[in-house]
């Protein structure tokens, strides 16, 4: 099922500004890869458990570097554009998701909802950074001290999802959903802190997805999962990052194992793409065409990333076991690096 984020910069306007910033995750609110083969299937009847763990790791290499520091004096805006030359970054998130899916119909439609509850670690070294910072000050040696920083470490509770509509149409060849719901800032957060593990904002989440099965046995198949996030004003800083869309695909194959214990198999590709569809909102008025050039490109630029990998799902009496491993590629505004999730789902009828 549906499941779903460090931090850098004191002083400046840091040019990752143009990321979704992660509590525990990523590229975003979202925690990409969370689906995995069958992303868009509703959970079956019941009341359900989902455990998913996952590992992200980008290192100095996976960092975008863009160029060097700028600063507008009288403005006391500085928009440090050099963020990609070392440092690496480690997160281990693990995410419990309880939901209910009834037998109720919506317009043909099973309903459902869900809450999930991450708890997250995240360490960064160096340049490495998910979360941008503003800051109107121009402090040279704190500024100095930006450009590379020492180790740290923080782990929590991360940004509680609620997912309180989702709704699930199931044909003899097709598999659809819809679904909306909230990231809450539940998380710890304070906007001055080199590593955070709450976003710091409110967001909405819209969904849509569906799985086709190429034969009658539903045994080959394709799943689409597409979001829409927008995201709410950041606390304790001026701006609003661009709405992004997450979306995550799975292709596969199923085959009977005619065993008590082991009873299926899935074979296939996962993967994840986001992109950010709406230019981020900077409430500040420069004075100096420094600082408006800088502002502007903050604004305009926009996050994408890509990721593909193999991935396997095992059905057995004791629940649903799944192993994925993604690499990404393409990115842009965005760290670039490499994930391992496995998850477990249990059913309760």
């Amino acid at each position: 099922m549906s499941a779903r984020s460090v931090r850098v910069s004191i002083m400046c306007l840091a040019f990752l500004i143009l990321l979704a910033p992660p509590a525990h995750c990523q590229h975003g609110d979202w925690l990409m890869g969370t689906d995995g083969l069958l992303s868009a299937q509703q959970a079956p009847e019941g009341i359900f458990y989902s455990n998913v763990w996952s590992y992200y790791h980008a290192s100095s290499s996976d960092f975008f570097a863009t160029g060097p520091l700028k600063c507008s004096p009288r403005d006391n805006i500085c928009l440090n554009l050099n963020l990609g030359g070392s440092g690496s970054l480690d997160e281990f998130v693990d995410q419990n998701i309880v939901g209910w899916t009834s037998l109720y119909k919506v317009l043909g439609a099973n309903y459902g909802l869900f809450i999930d509850v991450p708890f997250a670690i995240a360490d960064a070294s160096g340049s490495a950074s998910l979360q941008p910072v503003l800051s109107l000050s121009r402090n040279s040696r704190t500024l100095a001290s930006l450009q590379t920083s020492n180790a740290v470490t923080k782990g929590s509770i991360g940004d509680i999802y609620v997912e309180p509509v989702d709704f699930g149409w199931h044909f003899r060849q097709l598999d659809a959903i819809i679904s909306s719901g909230f990231f809450a800032p539940s998380g710890p957060y304070r906007s001055a802190a080199l590593v955070n593990i709450g976003y710091g904002h409110w967001t909405g989440v819209f969904g849509l997805g569906g799985v086709a099965y190429a034969d009658a046995e539903r045994t080959w198949s394709l799943s689409i999962y597409a979001h829409y996030l927008q995201y709410g004003s950041q606390i304790g800083r001026s701006y609003t990052l661009g709405n992004v869309v997450p979306l995550e695909w799975g292709t596969g194959k199923t085959f009977n194992l005619n065993n008590d214990t082991f009873k299926q198999v899935t074979l296939g590709a996962a993967g994840y793409a986001q992109l950010q569809v709406i230019s981020n909102q900077i409430d500040l008025a420069p004075r100096t065409r420094i600082a408006t050039s800088a502002i502007d490109l903050l604004e305009d630029t926009r996050s994408q990333i890509y990721s593909a990998g193999p991935s396997i799902n095992l059905l057995t009496k004791y629940g649903l076991f799944s192993l994925r491993y993604y690499e990404e590629f393409g990115e842009h505004a965005t760290p670039s690096g490499r994930q391992l999730m496995f998850s477990l789902a249990l059913a309760f009828g």
